[in-house]
């Protein structure tokens, strides 16, 4: 009986030590550095920031760490928005980013494109509902893989052209048919 009782309290322990939970905050600081997606949104025909589930500062300190695995930085603005109102937001986007890193980075404006069509805008039956669907127009984006920032589009990758010179070429096998087929568009 004894046995057991000390058998179950070192269970107990081990149990409780390897499958204990962080403290709220300790998961919140992690989570605040595994964001997939770090979007910043915007406030409709203003420079100020929407509410947000996570904090501004914590997607340029994402931004900041994984700086080398971003390809481009876009932000979006609705149709009923100037693209000077874009400009502003861009400086004030580099004036905070500038706190976190002194790399230079070009954000690409999207002109008149939109994320969330105004005809489904049009439908939102609340004020807040709208304003929500607006601020989802306007929105700084970060892209770590599909888009290319405009400075990127005029080369020519080695996907597309391989170099009979390139070693990385070669081990990747780019000259193959199957290659080919399956990565260049």
């Amino acid at each position: 009986m004894q046995r057991t009782a000390k058998f179950l309290l070192i269970l107990f322990i081990i149990t409780k030590t390897i499958c204990a939970q962080d403290t709220e905050i300790a998961g919140l600081i992690k989570g605040e550095l595994k964001m997939t997606y770090p979007r910043i949104y915007f406030k409709n025909n203003v420079t100020d920031y929407a509410a947000m589930p996570y904090s501004a500062d914590s997607c340029f300190k994402y931004i900041t760490i994984n700086l080398k695995d971003i390809r481009s930085f876009v932000i979006w603005r609705d149709s009923s928005e100037t693209e000077q109102l874009t400009t502003k937001r861009i400086k004030k986007l580099k004036a905070d980013l500038i706190k976190y890193t002194a790399a230079k980075i070009y954000i690409e404006s999207m002109k008149g494109a939109q994320r969330v069509l105004q005809s489904t805008i049009s439908k939102a039956n609340a004020y807040e509902q709208k304003q929500y669907l607006l601020s989802l127009n306007a929105v700084f984006d970060v892209y770590t893989t599909a888009q290319l920032a405009e400075k990127d589009l005029g080369k020519k990758s080695h996907i597309q052209h391989p170099r009979i010179w390139c070693l990385n070429c070669w081990k990747k096998g780019r000259f193959s048919k199957d290659y080919q087929r399956l990565h260049v568009k």
